[in-house]
């Protein structure tokens, strides 16, 4: 019919016009620093009140606390979406865990921020550290992969279990065994998408763990760091046109990470779709 050939152009046209805008502005961000990117840009440490030298310790700074929060994330929340997918019976507990999940995702990162401050920098004696800003950042991460994780796990075939089960395995032998392993390509999307988003959060670093400025990389955890995105919003706040460069530069070297992130996701989604497929 016409009508549904017109509502289908329409929406053709809109998510077009969206993903022309995506890609546009993404290109003019990159490009517009790409120039500045250079090896020493990314090996230096920064110099002459940062108008000079490069973005080597926000780099590892922030390796740093992904490492943190990984380590703290990744097993909580798998292990809690694999209690919810396999061992939780659909009753009243689990509802309210998933919709408390679901809650804290679109909680704004100031609020995880203010909470790390308090919990691990006073409460625990961390102090402005890595570790408080990694566990922050893994609080943070949490409710993704908890939920893409569940999903992931709810989405292998009943057939599998059932299976499992006539072969004489028990139910954690088929959680582990059978369906965490049918699940692994999409878990591993979600946990790198979760990356893609924390690695560019700034309040909650910015309370618990960046350091503005530093001339050696931390000795330990329990140190403060820079961070690529609190160095994005240090550089902003000084008006110089000799920060200027090192501003695009750092910008267009955080946008080729998560772009390069959610390519590498995108691959693993269609590795399993084309598993579950065949």
């Amino acid at each position: 019919m016409l009508v549904d050939k017109l509502i289908k152009y329409l929406f053709m046209f809109v998510t077009g016009v969206i993903a022309f805008g995506i890609i546009a502005l993404i290109l003019f961000l990159v490009l517009q620093g790409v120039d500045d990117i250079s090896w020493t840009f990314i090996t230096k440490f920064p110099e002459n009140s940062m108008t000079s030298g490069g973005i080597f310790p926000a780099l590892v700074g922030s390796l740093n606390f992904l490492v943190v929060a990984m380590i703290f994330a990744i097993p909580v929340g798998i292990l809690g979406a694999i209690y919810l997918s396999e061992y939780s019976k659909d009753n009243l507990f689990k509802r309210i865990v998933l919709t408390s999940v679901n809650i804290l995702a679109g909680i704004p990162s100031v609020i995880f921020g203010l909470f790390g401050l308090a919990l691990f920098c006073i409460m625990f004696g961390f102090g402005t550290s890595v570790i408080a800003g990694g566990l922050t950042l893994g609080i943070m991460s949490l409710p993704y992969i908890i939920s893409n994780t569940h999903e992931s796990l709810r989405s292998v075939p009943d057939s599998y279990r059932k299976a499992s089960y006539g072969l004489g395995a028990n139910k954690a032998q088929t959680a582990f065994g059978v369906v965490v392993p049918s699940a692994t390509s999409r878990i591993i999307t979600g946990i790198i998408i979760a990356v893609g988003r924390i690695i560019g959060e700034t309040a909650p670093i910015l309370f618990t763990g960046a350091a503005f400025y530093i001339t050696k990389n931390p000795s330990n955890l329990f140190q403060p760091t820079m961070a690529l995105p609190t160095h994005i919003f240090v550089l902003s706040t000084v008006y110089s046109e000799e920060v200027t460069p090192k501003l695009e530069g750092t910008i267009s070297v955080l946008i080729l990470i998560v772009v390069v992130l959610f390519l590498i996701a995108s691959i693993f989604r269609k590795k399993s779709e084309k598993f579950q497929g065949g």
